[in-house]
């Protein structure tokens, strides 16, 4: 069962009012990219401030407050659990921790979306593949998003330059599963 992009607008102004600073990481970003109006899964977003592990009691306080539940990620970070409109938005928070590491180059790449009637930053799309591809994670949903997100617009330019912020040798294995997926750079 999904949710609609209003109901994301709603929690991502929730947040943002409450003092979150975040950027959306997760296949999110691709849903919203291609302009899809029912979005599926749960929403990843990295936390610039406050930081998810260092203040689970905000984000505890920001539950309560909302009438939301909290829940842990499979890291151990915080989720919320988010009911709004009839619908339940789980959104994951994250910070680099553990196997979750997004270079901070990219995070300051990030755009500008408008979600539903909210603006919000997300992952460039291609940032998202490459990260996809660093992890060797999902790689057949990849490859489906990725002749979709082709029609609707993808730099392989940006994907170059994102890989290279990598070392050698993750490098190396970037590329060999975006090739995998039909990319190549």
């Amino acid at each position: 069962m999904g949710f609609s992009v209003d109901s994301l607008a709603n929690v991502l102004s929730r947040l943002r009012e409450s003092g979150v600073d975040y950027v959306l990481i997760g296949d999110t970003v691709i849903q919203l990219h291609l302009g899809l109006k029912t979005l599926e899964g749960d929403v990843d977003l990295f936390a610039l401030s406050p930081s998810p592990l260092g203040e689970q009691e905000f984000y505890s306080s920001l539950a309560e407050s909302n009438g939301w539940e909290m829940a842990s990620t499979e890291l151990g970070t915080p989720k919320l659990v988010c009911n709004v409109n009839g619908e339940t938005v789980e959104v994951e928070l994250y910070e680099n921790f553990m196997d979750l590491e997004i270079p901070e180059e990219l995070l300051n790449q990030s755009v500008t979306i408008t979600v539903g009637n909210v603006k919000a930053k997300a992952l460039r799309p291609e940032h998202y593949f490459v990260l996809k591809a660093r992890q060797g994670v999902d790689l057949d949903k990849l490859k489906r998003w990725l002749k979709q997100v082709e029609k609707a617009g993808f730099n392989k330019k940006i994907v170059e330059e994102a890989i290279r912020l990598f070392p050698d040798f993750e490098e190396k294995t970037i590329r060999e599963r975006l090739r995998s997926i039909g990319l190549t750079v």
